[in-house]
């Protein structure tokens, strides 16, 4: 994976992403998601990056979401990643027991551009919460 890939990955998984695995035995893969009407360029550009760990042809799926807690509806976007090797350590490092968490090793991971990801992810959820 090369490093500017691995960079914005780092700071996707400390916001939005997320990373699953459907077995034990099986190889990881990607989902990132955003609020398709307000965040819809920022969401392509975060996918231009991972265009080539999807399957060829691959479209972003588009769906309303209901917030429980609100009880408002969301358009939001999501694309996913196929299941690759690459994700397993992210996997491993960002999650125990299914639940992400920051990997001790935090500031050997960060860089000054996975950083301004995931400043995005909190500039971002600000904006939702003044609504």
């Amino acid at each position: 994976m090369p490093d500017e890939i691995r960079d914005i990955l780092v700071g996707t998984l400390l916001g939005d992403a997320h990373i699953s695995r459907r077995s034990s035995t099986s190889n990881t893969r990607l989902t990132y998601a955003q609020t398709a009407v307000a965040h819809k360029e920022y969401f392509d550009y975060v996918f231009s990056f991972f265009i080539p760990f999807c399957v060829k042809d691959y479209k972003p799926h588009s769906k309303l979401v209901r917030d429980n807690r609100t009880k408002k509806i969301y358009s939001s976007i999501t694309f996913t990643t196929m299941q690759l090797p690459c994700f397993n350590v992210f996997k491993d490092m960002f999650y125990v027991v299914n639940v992400k968490k920051v990997p001790s090793n935090i500031y050997e991971l960060l860089t000054p551009r996975g950083l301004a990801f995931w400043i995005h992810f909190f500039h971002v959820s600000l904006i939702a919460l003044s609504f």
